[in-house]
């Protein structure tokens, strides 16, 4: 398989959204910004922005593996996060299309809307509490 399809959901649970952090139902809920019960596309997509707003520290449109490491870190002091075993740089690597280095703010989103195709099972352009939890156990297992 693919390296970059399988790290890509590795990384995608990791950072994309604001997937480590509390329960599956407490993360749905922080996208599921109307409250009705499912996660829109648009609404992932929000929730991808705003973490990838969240981790770009310099403001410069670009998250290097300092600037993730930095903001796992600070996620990790308020018990918000998990520490995980795949490199900053690693993770950035499975979604770097150009190879620079760094995940610019098109990078991350191409990558969070292929990853939620990939939860919608049902296609219907909303997840699910059993799609989002099921995605995301998924891709903690290592799966897409």
């Amino acid at each position: 398989m693919n390296r970059y399809l399988t790290a890509s959901g590795v990384l995608l649970t990791l950072m994309l959204s604001p997937v480590v952090m509390a329960g599956d139902g407490d993360k749905s809920k922080m996208m599921d910004s109307n409250g009705d019960g499912v996660v829109t596309s648009l609404e992932h997509s929000a929730g991808a922005r705003k973490m990838f707003e969240a981790m770009d520290a310099n403001h410069d449109g670009n998250v290097t593996a300092a600037e993730m490491d930095a903001r796992h870190e600070a996620k990790m002091k308020d018990g918000k996060t998990v520490k995980t075993g795949m490199s900053s740089a690693d993770k950035i690597k499975t979604i770097d299309t150009n190879g620079d280095g760094q995940l610019s703010a098109a990078e991350h989103e191409a990558g969070s809307q292929k990853k939620f195709a990939e939860m919608d099972t049902n296609k219907d352009g909303n997840l699910s509490q059993a799609e989002f939890t099921a995605g995301h156990e998924s891709m903690a297992k290592g799966g897409q």
